[in-house]
C-alpha cells in the first residue's frame, strides 16, 4: 500500500483565525489533532495518518505527516508539500531516528484490572525520595524504548540514546478529559527486520497516535 510523506506548515495566524482561536482553548494537542483532520476530510473515515508537530527556526508551526491518502490543500490555513512514501530498508544498515511517543506501563493489583501509568511518573513514585531518583527516571525512560525496539525491527545503540521534551498534556475531546504525556527520543539504530520497521514507519508506534505521538522519523547514517 502506498503512503505519502508531507510537510505541512500552518500559515494562518492564531490571532487572525477564528478556527485557531477556538481550537487553542482546548490546548495545543487538541488543536493539532483537529487541524490535521482538516487535511483529510470525510465523515466516518477512520484515521489513516500519523503526524508530529514542530517549530521551525522562524517560530512557525510545522507538521510532518505520513498518510494513506494525500492531504487535501487548505488555502489560507496550510501550505502543503507531499511526496510518495515507500522506505527502502536493508537489514543491517544504520539509521538516525527521531521519535515522539507516549510511554506507558501497566500496573494493577491482583484480581483487579490493570491501569496504564506514565512511565516517568511511575518510576519517580517508586524511587520516592531516593537521591538517585533522577537517574531512575532516566533509566526507566530508556528501558521503555529499548525493550520495544525489536518489535519495530530495530536494534538501538544504547550509548546513542537521548531523551528530551517531556510534556504532560491535558485536554478535552468529545466531552471526555484526556491526559497523556509525550517524550522525544533520538539516537542511532540498526535495521534488524525491514518488514517490521516498514510497518512501524507507516502505522506508528505506541499510544496517543491521534494526538501527535508515534511517528517514527528516520535518516540513513552517513
Amino acid at each position: 500500500m502506498s503512503h505519502y510523506f508531507s510537510r505541512v506548515q500552518l500559515t494562518a495566524s492564531p490571532r487572525d483565525s477564528e478556527l485557531l482561536i477556538q481550537l487553542s482553548r482546548h490546548g495545543e494537542a487538541y488543536r493539532d489533532h483537529a487541524l490535521i483532520w482538516q487535511l483529510f476530510p470525510g465523515d466516518g473515515v477512520p484515521r489513516d495518518f500519523l503526524f508530529r508537530s514542530e517549530r521551525s527556526a522562524s517560530g512557525a508551526v510545522v507538521y510532518y505527516v505520513i498518510s494513506q491518502r494525500p492531504p487535501q490543500p487548505s488555502p489560507g490555513l496550510f501550505s502543503v508539500q507531499s511526496k510518495p512514501y515507500a522506505p527502502q530498508l536493508t537489514e543491517g544498515e544504520w539509521l538516525h531516528f527521531d521519535l515522539r511517543v507516549n510511554p506507558t506501563v501497566s500496573r494493577g493489583a491482583a484480581g483487579k484490572k490493570s491501569q496504564r501509568h506514565d512511565v516517568l511518573m511511575d518510576a519517580k513514585r517508586q524511587a520516592g525520595s531516593d537521591d538517585d531518583a533522577h537517574a531512575r527516571v532516566d533509566a526507566a525512560a530508556q528501558q521503555w524504548l529499548l525493550k520495544r525496539a525489536a518489535d519495530w525491527g530495530l536494534s538501538i545503540r544504547e550509548d546513542s540514546l537521548l531523551t528530551s521534551g517531556y510534556t504532560q498534556h491535558r485536554l478535552r475531546h468529545k466531552g471526555q478529559r484526556i491526559e497523556f504525556s509525550s517524550l522525544d527520543y533520538q539516537g542511532v539504530a540498526q535495521v534488524r527486520d525491514p518488514l517490521l520497521l516498514a510497518a512501524a514507519l507507516t502505522s506508528g508506534v505506541g499510544r496517543a497516535r491521534g494526538f501527535g505521538c508515534g511517528l517514527l522519523l528516520i535518516k540513513r547514517v552517513g
